[in-house]
């Protein structure tokens, strides 16, 4: 079990690196090119995989890292396949009901959120209700694809940045309207009132449809960010029984 572990993390660690060099994602907004699975990169969940296989020590530990291997493995693949589907973003796309089917979801109601399309459809009961454009996680700071339950719901609630001023990712404290916690170090699902664009690239640096600033022109620290009337709706019809689905 042991051996299967640590090949299943690095046969994970391979695919994605694999997976975004032929994949690569060019920003002409400044010409750099970026990795569209950065999620799963060491910034996103690699890191997490990585520390969890060095701390297992009894069998048990190294069959939850096989599951855990798996399901992220997993979900790489629903990101690749999601890569080459063309079905309207507001419309039900094959991986999401992959993704309903593999975790057993198609009695809850989920947020599901495509990383490859900058989009969150939500599903109840396995029907789609609603889908909106959003922006996630910059490169370096990336949203973490997974399956998470709901940590905390508040509304309204004020953001303080966890990097002292003077860090790139330092910002002041700032009022938000409705926030819903996916996981622990801060990242929330919540409206982001300071941008006007939402959708496909706005996770890279890019022209805010409402002028750039210092905190517009690029991803989120790894929330998923909805407009404000958008993020009010997904408030409204979710509770604390909610999944929330990043792949």
């Amino acid at each position: 079990v042991q051996g299967e572990a640590r090949y299943l993390v690095k046969q994970f660690d391979q695919a994605v690196i694999s997976w975004a060099k032929a994949h690569p994602y060019y920003d002409s907004y400044n010409g750099h090119t970026y990795a569209l699975d950065s999620g799963y990169m060491q910034a996103g969940i690699g890191a997490g995989l990585d520390s969890d296989l060095a701390g297992a020590t009894t069998t048990a530990d190294y069959e939850a890292m096989v599951t855990e291997a798996q399901n992220a493995l997993f979900n790489l693949h629903m990101l690749e396949a999601d890569y080459n589907d063309h079905t309207p973003y507001n419309q039900v796309h094959q991986t999401d009901l992959a993704m309903l089917n593999h975790y057993k979801l198609q009695n809850r109601t989920v947020l599901l959120v495509s990383l490859v399309e900058q989009v969150m459809r939500v599903y109840q009961n396995g029907t789609l209700l609603r889908a909106f454009y959003v922006t996630t996680g910059r490169s370096e700071l990336p949203s973490l694809p997974g399956v998470w339950g709901v940590l905390e719901r508040k509304s309204p609630m004020i953001f303080v940045a966890a990097d002292p001023k003077g860090s790139p990712y330092w910002f002041p404290p700032t009022p938000i309207e409705h926030a819903i916690m996916y996981h622990y170090g801060g990242y929330f699902v919540h409206d982001a009132w300071w941008r006007a664009s939402f959708g496909p690239g706005t996770q890279f640096p890019h022209l805010d449809a409402g002028g750039n600033t210092a905190y517009n022109f690029d991803g989120s620290h790894g929330c998923i960010n909805l407009s404000e009337s958008d993020a009010a709706w997904v408030y409204q019809h979710t509770d604390w029984n909610t999944m929330i689905v990043i792949y």
